[in-house]
């Protein structure tokens, strides 16, 4: 009986660590590992800044076409390949300076994003491709 018992833990640990290595998995901002098949939430330190900068606009009640391009209240909900899309073209369209627009900006002047924000938002973009 006790053989048995020891049997029955050693394969439910050999399989809990199969699972483990077969599942890939992402540690998200907030320190919890989630499959690599799931959608996953802002990193904190992106969103410190989206807060700021983004949110206005491309948030529920924000403007309707902002958006139709992005809404961070349901970036949870976007399927990981679609957050991995939109990510890249947050970064390519704040690289390029046409995010946040010249427009908002002038009423906003604090929602300009800095160069270490800039670049933080891509690496974050770029770690979401992995």
């Amino acid at each position: 009986m006790k053989k048995l018992f020891f049997m029955l833990i050693a394969l439910f640990v050999i399989a809990v660590v199969v699972t483990m290595i077969a599942m890939p998995s992402v540690k998200t901002a907030s320190g919890i590992y989630i499959s690599g098949d799931e959608s996953q939430p802002l990193a904190d330190s992106v969103m410190k800044i989206v807060k700021v900068s983004c949110m206005d606009c491309h948030a529920d009640g924000g403007n309707g076409i902002a958006n139709a391009h992005v809404n961070f209240s349901k970036w949870v909900s976007y399927k990981p390949e679609k957050q991995v899309a939109k990510a890249n073209d947050i970064c390519k369209m704040i690289t390029k300076g046409a995010m946040p627009q010249k427009k908002y900006l002038e009423k906003n002047p604090d929602a300009a994003l800095t160069q270490v924000q800039i670049t933080l938002i891509c690496n974050w973009a770029k770690s979401l491709n992995k």
